[in-house]
């Protein structure tokens, strides 16, 4: 639990170097590029944009096969810690049926009102996030995506060397968010636990 928190921890401030980082060298590496090069980056924003939902699956959606794999064995449904292919099925289709009919205004928050994205941001900031999840995904280390993304974005605005135009406000609100999540969850985990034994 204890690594689970620290990788929770340090997510956000990776994908906030990452985005700083990301931005500034595709910055340094086009400061004499034209506008024959914004074809190519429309095309990179769609590569990111790939990558970033490979990882996303990659982690979060395995978060939740995880879930159901410990429910299995501790129900004696299965003999092993595994990944049965429904439940893999079910949670793909789960975050993908979530992302598309309540993501628009989380899709919306960090495009929009964290720092204004062009072009150039949203690959610098898509493959920075993509790195720090596919190699969370690799070491087995379960984060949020959109926490990830959302710092991304914050770097993004001081790779621009623009951290007024970074609306703090917004960001304050979301590391709130942030903040107050784990504790409720957990002790709305607690009390559904405890009123479940109590019923059985």
């Amino acid at each position: 639990m204890l690594g689970t928190l620290v990788a929770l921890a340090i997510s956000p401030l990776l994908g906030a170097a990452a985005g700083f980082a990301g931005l500034r060298s595709l910055r340094r590496a086009l400061r004499r590029g034209t506008r024959r090069w914004h074809g190519p980056v429309r095309g990179g924003s769609w590569a990111t944009s790939a990558l970033l939902a490979f990882g996303h699956g990659s982690n979060d959606a395995q978060k939740s096969v995880g879930v159901i794999a410990a429910v299995l064995v501790a129900d004696g449904r299965a003999s092993h810690l595994g990944s049965p292919p429904w439940a893999g099925v079910a949670c793909a289709a789960a975050l993908t049926a979530g992302t598309v009919l309540g993501g628009w205004r989380i899709v919306a928050t960090i495009g929009r009102r964290i720092v204004r994205l062009h072009p150039l941001d949203g690959v610098a900031g898509q493959g920075a996030s993509s790195a720090v999840i596919i190699a969370a995904s690799a070491v087995g280390a379960p984060i949020s995506t959109t926490q990830v993304v959302a710092s991304s974005v914050v770097g993004v605005g001081g790779g621009r060397a623009r951290w007024r135009h970074v609306h703090w406000a917004v960001v304050r609100s979301i590391a709130v968010g942030w903040i107050v999540t784990l504790p409720i969850t957990a002790a709305l985990a607690a009390a559904l636990v405890a009123a479940w034994e109590a019923l059985s």
